[in-house]
Parts: structure tokens; C-alpha cells; sequence
């Protein structure tokens, strides 16, 4: 069972995400409504609910208490998915988040394919907006959720997040809750410039295919994320210039390293490895959201089981 799981793995790592293309106005291109990984960072592990039960409870459910505690931190991480996202940076500077697809010549694009096992937990977020009235060129308020109708100048949002309640002027802040994927896994880069007229982005196989026919350049990054050990180091490939071979190697060490993870002498910590952006913003917004989860810890409410 264990080898198909990693079969089918490799397999969506070689061939990519299967896309549907819809026609986007800008600001659904701009907007994200999508997983963003992010550089791992440390989280504060507290117990979940399932590990406070009374006596009352237990008698229902027919658990004994003497026994619940957490598990194996694989145990306490109840989801496994295949992630992919692209950043595109185009020429005027912008950057931006989209589906995976076609490449336009001159563009650059940062290609993030994550295999995690993984936990959701939800952080309360402030946020206010502020952008440049298109007539007036003065900076104004905006609703978030505001569609942008030519009103605003593109490019000039400015983007405020808190943890806390904002104490004054709560009326230019809106609440919302944001998904933050906390737990471990293994991460591809690739780092692509398009040189052809369009190149097919939508896999590490398609991209090393594209490099080897020209259509386009870059560098590919392998990296763990909160997995470490002798082995799993060994197992990491010593990237170069982007191809068709460097992309086979990393789908090689991928399923390498997945196979690794239950090894007794293979170290697991959780870490925070992306969020979901739930609602529009670019490049700013996220790293304004990245900048408050990264102030203090977030707080993940690990589950218990009950031991046999």
C-alpha cells in the first residue's frame, strides 16, 4: 500500500495538475482565492480538544481516559494532498497569483509543487485596504471585497493586518478567518524564465520537457520541510541548471524521502508550510498576512487519540 501511495504521488508530481481554463477579467487574476506555501516557520503546539474529555464523555463514547494522549505526529496530521502554485512576475514588476498552464514569453514564474501531510487551523486576521483613486490620485480606504471597476489604480494597495482588534477606527478593518496549513512535507521550486513564445508550465515533468526543447530557463530547489535526519539528507539532490533530467531526479528524491518519513531515525517537527487566501489581494497582501503569522507563533490545537 505503501509503494502505490508513493506511485501515485510521483505520478502527479511528473505530470502535473489537471487545469481548467476559464476567461479572467484582472481582477480574478489578481485576486488568488488559492494555497500559498510559504517559507516554513515554527508553530506552538497546544492540546486539541480531543484531549480534554470528562468522565461524562468518556462513558458515552466508550473511551478510556487513562489512555487518550497525543500520537505520533504523523497520526496527529490527518491530511495528505499534493499542492501546486505558480507566482508570476511579470515585466512591469508585478507579481501575482494563478493557475498553472501556459507561460508567456518574457515572463518569469515561480512553479511551487508541495506533497504534505498536514492540519488546518484557523487565525482571526484584521485587515484594511488602502489604494490610489484612479481620478483623485489620493489614497483612500477600501473594502476589501470591493471589486476594483477602474476605480483604483493597480498596483498601489496597501494592505494593513493585526491579530488583535484594532482599538481605533475598527470600521476601516474587516474580520476574517484565514486556513493555515501547519505540519510537514517536501517541497519543489522551480525558478522559470519563458525564452520561447509560450512554454507549458503545468508540471515538473512539462517544465523539464520545455527546458530541454529551449522554450525556457531556470534553477529547480528540492527542500524538506519540517523533516530532517541522515538519511533524508542523503537523499536530497544537488540542483543545477533546470532539465529534464534535474526534474526526473527530484520526483526520484521525493519518493525517496516519502518512503523515509515513518523511519524511527527520520526527525519530524511541525511547521507552518502555507496558507489559503480566501479572498482577493496580490503579492502585498500575502506578505503582509506572512509578516503577522511570523510575529508570534501560531497556535496549533494538536488532536489526541486514544492509545491501545
Amino acid at each position: 500500500m505503501k509503494k502505490l501511495i508513493i506511485s501515485i504521488s510521483v505520478f502527479v508530481f511528473l505530470n502535473g495538475c489537471t487545469t481548467t481554463f476559464t476567461t479572467q477579467n484582472p481582477a480574478e487574476k489578481l485576486s488568488g482565492y488559492t494555497y500559498i506555501p510559504v517559507d516554513p516557520f515554527s508553530v506552538k503546539t497546544n492540546p486539541g480538544n480531543s484531549c480534554d474529555v470528562s468522565d461524562e464523555e468518556a462513558a458515552i463514547e466508550g473511551v478510556d481516559v487513562g489512555k487518550i494522549e497525543f500520537g505520533t505526529l504523523l497520526e496527529s496530521l490527518p491530511d495528505n494532498a499534493v499542492r501546486m502554485s505558480v507566482e508570476q512576475f511579470s515585466t512591469s514588476g508585478a507579481v501575482t497569483y494563478g493557475p498553472a498552464g501556459l507561460g508567456a514569453e518574457g515572463e518569469s514564474y515561480r512553479v511551487t509543487v508541495d506533497y504534505i501531510n498536514a492540519d488546518t487551523t484557523n487565525v482571526q486576521l484584521w485587515i484594511s485596504k488602502r489604494a490610489e483613486n484612479y481620478i483623485t490620485k489620493e489614497i483612500e480606504y477600501v473594502p476589501l471585497l470591493l471589486p476594483n471597476n477602474g476605480e483604483y489604480t493597480y498596483g498601489t494597495e496597501i494592505y494593513e493586518v493585526t491579530r488583535e482588534k484594532p482599538e481605533e477606527h475598527i470600521e476601516l478593518y474587516s474580520e476574517y478567518n484565514l486556513p493555515v496549513y501547519v505540519g510537514i512535507g517536501l517541497r519543489v521550486t522551480a525558478n522559470i524564465d519563458v525564452t520561447g513564445t509560450t512554454a507549458n508550465i503545468s508540471g515538473l515533468g512539462a517544465i523539464g520537457a520545455e527546458a530541454e526543447s529551449n522554450h525556457l530557463k531556470g534553477a529547480l530547489t528540492v527542500q524538506t520541510l519540517g523533516v530532517n535526519g541522515q538519511a533524508i539528507a542523503a537523499a536530497l539532490p544537488i540542483q543545477s541548471e533546470l532539465n529534464r533530467t534535474t526534474a526526473q531526479n527530484a520526483i526520484v528524491a521525493v519518493g525517496s524521502i516519502k518512503a523515509l518519513l515513518y523511519e524511527e531515525d527520520t526527525v519530524v517537527v511541525p511547521r507552518v508550510v502555507g496558507i489559503y487566501l480566501p479572498f482577493p489581494g496580490g503579492k502585498p497582501l500575502v506578505n503582509a498576512i506572512i509578516s503577522e503569522l511570523s510575529k508570534d507563533r501560531v497556535v496549533w490545537h494538536r488532536p489526541c487519540i486514544e492509545k491501545v
